[in-house]
This record gives C-alpha cells, structure tokens and sequence, in this order.
C-alpha cells in the first residue's frame, strides 16, 4: 500500500477471560528444543483465564525456521479463519518470519480481524498487519520468554499487555524493576531470577510528537530496507528496540541504515527500547548515536523504554495514535489516544 492517506487501522474486541489463544512458532524451530518452556507457558495462560490451543506445528522442529513455510502459513491461516480464537500469539522469536509474508492470504486476514501478539523477528508479521492489512497488533510478550518464565509472567507485562488491546486512552506506566539474571533454557531456569531496580527512560532530545505508533526490532525492521514491505515512516511515532544477540558494531551500522531509508526524517518522535543487560552493548554509545542519526530533526527522541528484549516487558498497540514527549525535567511520557468509538 503506497501514496495517499492509509485507512484507518481496525482494531480487534480487547481480550478477555475465556478468550481462546492460539500459539505459532513463524520464526524458529526454538520450541521444539524447550518444550517445557512451551508447556508452562500454555500453563500460565490458562491460569491466567485463556483457552490455549497449539498451532498444529508450533514445535517443528524439521528445520530452523520452524517448519516449512507452507505448515507455518497454515498455522496463521487457520487461527484467522477460526471465529473461535481471538489473539494469535508468538511461541518465540527467532529470523524466519520473513519468510511467510509472500504466502499470506491477505483478504482472509482482513476478513478476520484479531490479535496478533509477539516481538523480536515476528516485527515482519507486525509490518505485514500494519502495512497491507491495516490491522492493529500488539508488540509484547511471547509464550516461551515471558509466559513460560518460573513463576509466570511478570504482573507488569500481563497488565500492559491486557490494557493495549482496550479501547480507552492511557499513559504508559514504566516498570519500576528490571530482570538482567540469564538463566540457561532446559538446566538453569526452574528457579525465579532477581529483580533490581530499573531506571527510568532517558531524554535524548527533548520535544513532543504525535502519530501513529510503529514498534519494531531493529534488525528485522532493516531486513526489508528496499522491499515491498518496507513501512511508511512519515508521520509515525517509531519504537525501535535492539535484540540480546546483537553485536555493538551491529546496532551503530543499523542505526546509521536506519536513518538514510525515505521518510526518516518526517517521523514524528523516536524511542530505543532497553538494551538488553549483558550482551556488550555500551547504553552510552548507542545513545550518541542516536543524537547524531537525529541531528536536524525537530522530534522527541527517548531511550530505555521497557519493551523488547527485557523482562517485564511493556505492550505496544500498533495502529494506536500516541503522543511522546520528552521534557526538559528529563521526563518521558508515552500517552495512547482512545481508539476510535471505543
């Protein structure tokens, strides 16, 4: 979809206990190698009030995007299709989502408004959603990282994620803890890791913008520079945020991608998500960076907002409009308007 005013988004009922859930794996073969992870995650969800049933090839293990194209395309399908469920979420991430985008079947998902809800590589998914079906998403939690985390998923996450797929205006609440603990999947992980304090965002540039909100992961969000699915970014509000398997020089070089690609310099406000705790990446450096990628542009610019790769980790509705400001007290605000006759 290109030129012109975009449509409004469509935003699916917000969900409630008893809604059933399906969960896909479109990006990794990650859930066949932990299953246990998988298993309490279901576990947790269903305690949480959710009806979980599994995409038919959720934990394909054939290859390592989980699956051929075609068993995971029929995954998604089917949870479009069906009346019954009502959020599709992501098992993990991983770097295969991409894959799927030329095999959607477009006028079913729009048909079929709902959820779909996932971060890190599932960013192709959300981009698909937002761009040709203009279909609202969450960028949040997934089934194995957060939901199938000892203990359950953090009250914060849950609560952020259950308040973006309602209708009615908010600011986001920041989470007052941080989990860093890296504990190894499938030997080191039957215990609750340790929260610390955690920080609040950073004003890189101060400033206030409105639009529509676009939150992605970096790498994946680059993957298509120069393809048909590269997003409109004039006018938006861009969330982006780092992977924890990203390299320091990676990041920069991205960064610096980032803002040579059209519209980049109409956006309407910038915001980095946390970098992820251990992983060799200088919060400092890349925060420089920023300041330089964005010299000239007159928008609010924001780091160490708690979405991404971290726990507890904040939802994003996509298609939203927001307003993001950074003031000169150092303050960060993310306020979300109502969604349309809500």
């Amino acid at each position: 979809m290109s030129g012109g005013a975009f449509p409004p988004p469509v935003f699916p009922p917000p969900l409630e206990q008893g809604d059933e859930i399906l969960v896909v794996s479109l990006s990794s073969n990650t859930a066949s190698r932990f299953e246990d992870r998988l298993r309490r995650g279901v576990l947790e969800l269903e305690r949480r009030g959710f009806r979980v049933r599994l995409g038919t090839h959720v934990a394909d293990g054939r290859n390592p995007g989980a699956g051929t194209v075609a068993s995971r395309v029929a995954d998604l399908h089917r949870g479009f299709a069906d009346p019954n469920v009502a959020a599709i979420v992501s098992a993990i991430g991983g770097w295969a989502s991409h894959q799927v985008l030329d095999a959607l079947d477009l006028d079913l998902i729009r048909a079929n408004p709902k959820w779909f809800i996932g971060y890190s590589d599932t960013s192709s998914l959300h981009l698909y959603l937002s761009e040709r079906a203009r279909l609202a998403s969450i960028y949040g939690p997934a089934v194995l990282p957060q939901f199938g985390e000892f203990g359950g998923v953090h009250p914060y996450s849950l609560d952020s994620l259950l308040r973006a797929t309602r209708g009615e205006a908010y600011e986001v609440p920041w989470s007052e803890v941080r989990v860093d603990e890296r504990l190894p999947w499938g030997s080191g992980d039957h215990v609750r890791r340790a929260e610390v304090p955690a920080p609040a965002p950073v004003v890189i540039k101060e400033g206030a913008g409105r639009g529509e909100v676009l939150a992605v992961n970096l790498e994946t969000l680059l993957s298509h520079a120069g393809t048909a699915y590269w997003p409109r970014l004039a006018g938006r509000l861009l969330l982006i945020e780092i992977s924890d398997s990203a390299q320091e020089w990676q990041a920069l070089r991205l960064l610096h991608q980032l803002s040579r690609q059209e519209g980049f310099g109409r956006i309407a406000g910038l915001a980095l998500g946390r970098v992820p705790a251990g992983i060799g990446i200088d919060e400092q450096v890349v925060r420089q960076r920023l300041r330089e990628v964005t010299d000239g542009i007159e928008v609010p610019v924001v780091a160490d907002l708690p979405f991404g790769h971290v726990d507890p980790i904040m939802s994003i509705p996509l298609g939203r409009t927001a307003e993001l400001t950074g003031a000169a007290s150092g303050q960060v605000s993310l306020r979300f308007d109502a969604v349309p006759g809500a």
